[in-house]
């Protein structure tokens, strides 16, 4: 390919790669969202094939398969797309007919089934719709294209939590909210460790609802407390106690493993502190760096 050629795709990776350290800053995900978390979390099964239409590409927000390769605006991530995504670009601008791309519908948002390059191509390009055949999926979440998915993403998490553990009606006094829709599988998969662990020592087969209880009484109230007793959460903005106890406990692992020797939850979370101040100097000059590079980026691109 000639430079003229390759122009605009080294715009995309450049605004591809600065959407990406923006995200990392304002902890924000700027990733596409995967049609197979989205499907397993709703238990999505009744699809029926909608039409061709004209969609929006603004409410395409993920992929079947390829949600890492793309940004949630469909820049390119990965230099590996380079040779279709420029063909494609090549035949959009000679005014070449394509064929319709192919989307799962949920609520009033999409995900590519075929047609990725083609939507990221189209977005660079400033369109506004795509022609797309489309399948539509029954969801009990209504997801639309300005809502918050991730945000949806941890009700639905949260819900199935106390549908499995019945937390909410065990322990009413203790409150689990997390932050990220993964952490409450986690969550259950420490309680059946902790359920597993109390039958062996009990040597018989403890029941699940009494392992949940006495989880929350041994294990992770007393570590609320630790969060509490430090302020840890002032060093978090924008997360939860949950998450803090998620992170408390990764880390007392990873420090365990590290030193070879049993780590006490209250020296974690003192480790984790020292994390936090220590990073945070550099996070606020990285932020500021970083926010002046995009603003000249978006305006040279506004330029265009």
């Amino acid at each position: 390919y000639s430079a003229a050629d390759t122009s605009s795709w080294k715009q995309a990776r450049r605004a591809a790669f600065v959407q990406d350290v923006m995200s990392t800053f304002t902890q924000r995900s700027d990733s596409l969202l995967s049609f197979e978390e989205i499907s397993g979390s709703l238990h999505l099964d009744h699809v029926q094939y909608r039409q061709v239409r004209e969609v929006r590409l603004d409410q395409i927000v993920g992929s079947v398969g390829r949600y890492a390769d793309f940004t949630r605006t469909f820049l390119p991530r990965q230099d590996y797309l380079q040779e279709r995504w420029q063909k494609i670009e090549e035949m959009m601008a000679g005014g070449r007919p394509l064929p319709p791309i192919e989307l799962y519908q949920v609520g009033e948002v999409y995900f590519v089934r075929d047609g990725n390059h083609r939507v990221s191509v189209a977005r660079q390009r400033r369109f506004t719709t795509i022609r797309a055949h489309v399948w539509q999926y029954t969801t009990p979440i209504p997801l639309q294209a300005g809502s918050n998915v991730d945000e949806l993403l941890c009700q639905v998490a949260h819900t199935a939590f106390m549908e499995r553990t019945h937390f909410d009606r065990l322990c009413p006094e203790v409150t689990i909210r997390l932050t990220e829709p993964g952490g409450y599988e986690e969550l259950v998969r420490e309680i059946e460790a902790f359920q597993q662990a109390l039958s062996e020592i009990d040597r018989h087969e403890v029941p699940f609802e009494e392992a949940v209880t006495l989880w929350s009484e041994l294990r992770y109230i007393p570590i609320v407390e630790i969060i509490r007793e430090r302020q840890a959460l002032a060093e978090f903005p924008n997360r939860t106690e949950a998450d803090l106890y998620l992170w408390l406990s990764r880390n007392r692992q990873e420090l365990a493993a590290r030193y070879e020797h049993t780590v006490l939850m209250h020296e974690a979370a003192d480790d984790l502190a020292r994390q936090a101040e220590g990073q945070a100097g550099t996070v606020r000059w990285l932020r500021k760096r970083v926010a002046r590079v995009a603003t000249g980026w978006r305006k040279r691109m506004a330029r265009r």
